[in-house]
């Protein structure tokens, strides 16, 4: 996006100006991607001149707009010091999800190596998809799952399979147990595969699961 751009889709659109105007929050993350510190200080500016919200606008019609301030401020932190300064907010309860949200765009080793260390002290006891954990474990599953996913080394693919273990351990439902088990074909070890034969399974989807986490694992191996 040219760097005048977002100004120009902030002054307008379907939104109020406080709710960003035109300006979607993947525009906010390919900015800050595109021009660093500069598109960090725009965005900075942006959210001060149109007074950008801070939480979520319900309207009588069952839609929404979603709270840009956050979003600002976390895209902001991550062009003035990349993912070391996405670190603090993941330790904000109010800010995880943003931070996880731009983590999630930046697919480099460092921020999968950031969601790993969230992983590694988060309480996955919430049956929330849309909880900080639970998002975190759907990042990367975003992240090292697929044939285009980041490359990362053997000693994180092993640290992941920790996590999803960790995460399985936590899961209150079969249906949290399936986000972590299908987080598992990131882990392109031998020890991930042979911890999804382990499991001992009665419910249908998470068999279905591991059917394809299987298939998907004894692909890559």
């Amino acid at each position: 996006m040219k760097f005048n751009a977002l100004a120009r889709k902030a002054a307008k659109g379907s939104a109020p100006l406080e709710h960003g105007g035109a300006v979607e929050v993947e525009d906010l993350i390919g900015f800050v991607l595109e021009h660093g510190a500069e598109g960090a200080a725009e965005i900075e500016r942006l959210c001060a001149l149109h007074g950008w919200r801070e939480e979520f606008q319900y309207n009588g019609d069952g839609t929404h707009f979603a709270p840009m301030a956050p979003w600002a401020k976390a895209c902001a932190a991550f062009g003035c010091g990349g993912v070391a300064a996405m670190l603090p907010l993941l330790d904000q309860p109010r800010m995880a999800n943003y931070a996880i949200g731009v983590l999630e765009e930046v697919r480099s080793e460092a921020s999968v190596a950031a969601l790993l260390a969230f992983c590694g002290q988060a309480d996955f006891s919430q049956d929330d998809p849309t909880s900080a954990p639970w998002r975190a474990l759907a990042a990367l599953n975003v992240l090292l799952s697929f044939d285009k996913g980041v490359a990362v080394s053997t000693d994180i693919q092993q640290t992941l399979l920790q996590r999803v273990q960790r995460a399985w351990g936590q899961a209150p439902t079969p249906q949290r147990q399936c986000m972590a088990l299908y987080a598992a074909r990131g882990a392109r070890v031998a020890e991930a595969l042979d911890w999804v034969q382990s499991l001992v399974l009665e419910d249908a989807e998470l068999i279905a699961a591991r059917k394809a986490v299987l298939k998907h694992l004894r692909r890559h191996l």
